[in-house]
C-alpha cells in the first residue's frame, strides 16, 4: 500500500509540476498575444494617422498645382500683355517737359523719310516712327515745336497731331484684375447676374 501511496505521489506531483509547467506556458502564451495584439493596435493606429497625413498632404499637393496652374496662366498673360505694350508703335517718347498753365497735351507722330539734305542723317536716326508728347496751347504751337525738333528739311515729317485722350476713360483690362477673380467678386458677378 506505501508503494501504491507513493506511485500516487509521484503521478500527482508529477502531474502538478507538468500542469504548473502547462499553466506557465498559457500564462506566457497570453502575454505574448497580449503584446502583439497591443502592437497590432499600435501599428493599425500609426498606419491610420499616417494615411490622414498623407490625404491632407494629397489635398495640400492639388491645391498648390492649382495655385501654380493659375499663377503660370497669370504670369502668360501678363508676358502677353508685356509684349502688347512694349512694342515699339506703343512707345511715347517726351518730347519737352516745359508748360505753361493753359497748355495741352498733344501727341504727335514723327516719322523719318522723304528729302533727306544731310547723308549721315539716316545712321543718326535709328527710327521711322515715333510718337511724341509735347505741350502747347494750340495746333499751331505744337506744330511750330515740332518743326523747331524737326525739322522738315532734314528728312522728317509729322504725319499726325492730336490732342492726347484723357485719363478718365475706362480702365484697361489688367486694372480690373484680369484672369483672376476672388471667390468673393466672383460670387458678387453671379448674384447680380
Amino acid at each position: 500500500m506505501i508503494a501504491l501511496m507513493l506511485t500516487l505521489l509521484a503521478v500527482v506531483v508529477t502531474a502538478g509540476l507538468t500542469g504548473e509547467r502547462a499553466w506557465t506556458r498559457v500564462s506566457e502564451a497570453k502575454t505574448r498575444r497580449r503584446q502583439a495584439l497591443n502592437r497590432q493596435r499600435e501599428q493599425s493606429q500609426r498606419i491610420r494617422r499616417l494615411a490622414r497625413a498623407t490625404y491632407s498632404l494629397k489635398q495640400q499637393r492639388r491645391h498648390i498645382q492649382l495655385t501654380m496652374e493659375t499663377l503660370q496662366d497669370e504670369c502668360a498673360r501678363l508676358e502677353q500683355d508685356i509684349k502688347r505694350i512694349a512694342r515699339p508703335e506703343n512707345r511715347i517718347f517726351v518730347l519737352e517737359e516745359r508748360r505753361n498753365p493753359a497748355d495741352a497735351a498733344w501727341i504727335a507722330t514723327v516719322e523719318v523719310g522723304g528729302t533727306v539734305a544731310d547723308s549721315a542723317l539716316p545712321a543718326a536716326v535709328p527710327w521711322q516712327r515715333r510718337r511724341f508728347l509735347l505741350w502747347a496751347g494750340d495746333d499751331e504751337g505744337a506744330r511750330a515745336r515740332l518743326e523747331r525738333r524737326f525739322p522738315h528739311g532734314s528728312g522728317f515729317r509729322v504725319s499726325q497731331l492730336m490732342l492726347r485722350p484723357s485719363h478718365t476713360a475706362a480702365a484697361p483690362p489688367a486694372a480690373t484684375g484680369g484672369g483672376l477673380e476672388t471667390r468673393a467678386a466672383k460670387a458678387a458677378r453671379l448674384t447680380a447676374s
